[in-house]
């Protein structure tokens, strides 16, 4: 058994326990310090919005806007990094092995989530594990565009009497999985079959359609001066409600075809394990930019709404979209890359 300490021993061991509590209380303090101030001073260095889109592009645009506007209310300047190419995995993966300080973030739409997870045997990122979710930004649907000269087709009604007339006989330009997604779900739903031509972007697409090379193509907003000048027309729009835009064009949905709500949303991300104060602090940032005249004017240009969700609403969005993403490109056949 040891011996009891004396009081000349209590007096020695005392001092040594506080010292020994006042430095695990400074330690915790170190510790939390930086988690708080990371809220409460972000941000306080260069911010950089990374980017899978050409400089120029409508998205890139946006983005640029929203960029703008958290620069004039922080006062700390935010930069746009573009990185196209590779169907947005070379930004994804960019920002996947960033710092997860909050400085660089990736902006990108759902293809980089729900679509390359079906479409590529093997990603450079991993969608949900390598990313913190920020908020969504903006969402719009696709418009269905044909050549009338070798459609002369008035309405959906019309479209589906004469495809199902002639299976086979046309076909429909897609550049990505979202524009292959609807004409692929059209032909699921409706028992029509059109051939499928790939293009690497709309600007070699839409010449295509208008000269008639191809028949149709699901796109955005970007075609509708075709419509004005005659050269294109335009059938009818996935979303589910009529877009204010275009106010006299009828919705799939209007004519009897379920499930078309197939379109495009962009997201902001982080990298993996970001502080959550962090992530709240951008998110508001993201949130207020958004209600900028300028950025305000791209959403009209663009054909896009306002769209926004909280991390977690993001987080079961992206899943849900995935997973109906994934049935859509299976039951179409489409093998990974």
């Amino acid at each position: 058994m040891s011996a009891r300490p004396t009081g000349r021993q209590h007096r020695r061991v005392l001092p040594s326990l506080l010292r020994a509590v006042a430095t695990v209380a400074c330690g915790a303090l170190v510790a939390v310090a930086p988690v708080r101030a990371a809220g409460q001073d972000y941000p306080a260095r260069l911010l950089t919005f990374v980017v899978p889109f050409t400089a120029g592009a409508v998205p890139d645009v946006f983005v640029r806007a929203v960029a703008n506007e958290i620069t004039r209310t922080t006062g700390i300047p935010a930069i746009v990094e573009n990185k196209p190419g590779a169907g947005s995995m070379l930004a994804a993966r960019t920002v996947a092995k960033a710092e997860p300080d909050g400085y660089t973030v990736l902006v990108t739409g759902n293809v980089a989530f729900t679509g390359n997870p079906h479409t590529f045997r093997k990603l450079p990122y991993d969608p949900v594990a390598d990313f913190t979710p920020v908020t969504t930004l903006a969402k719009g649907p696709m418009y269905l565009y044909v050549n009338p000269r070798k459609l002369p087709v008035a309405d959906t009604g019309q479209l589906l009497q004469t495809l199902r007339a002639h299976p086979g006989k046309f076909n429909f330009a897609y550049t990505s999985i979202t524009s292959r997604l609807p004409a692929e779900l059209l032909q699921q739903s409706m028992g029509v079959r059109i051939l499928g031509v790939p293009y690497r972007s709309g600007a070699s697409a839409l010449p295509d359609l208008v000269s008639g090379q191809v028949d149709m193509l699901f796109t955005d907003l970007s075609a509708l001066p075709y419509v004005k000048s005659g050269q294109l027309k335009v059938i009818a729009t996935t979303d589910l409600r009529r877009s204010p835009l275009t106010p006299d064009l009828p919705t799939f949905e209007e004519a009897g075809i379920k499930g078309m709500d197939i379109g495009f949303w962009l997201g902001a991300y982080l990298p993996a394990h970001a502080p959550p104060a962090v992530v709240t602090r951008l998110q508001q940032l993201l949130a207020g930019a958004t209600k900028a005249a300028e950025v305000r004017r791209v959403y009209q240009t663009w054909g896009t709404f306002e769209f926004l969700l909280s991390p977690a609403e993001l987080a079961k969005f992206q899943a849900r979209q995935s997973t109906d993403w994934g049935r859509i490109i299976r039951a179409a056949g489409i093998q990974p890359e």
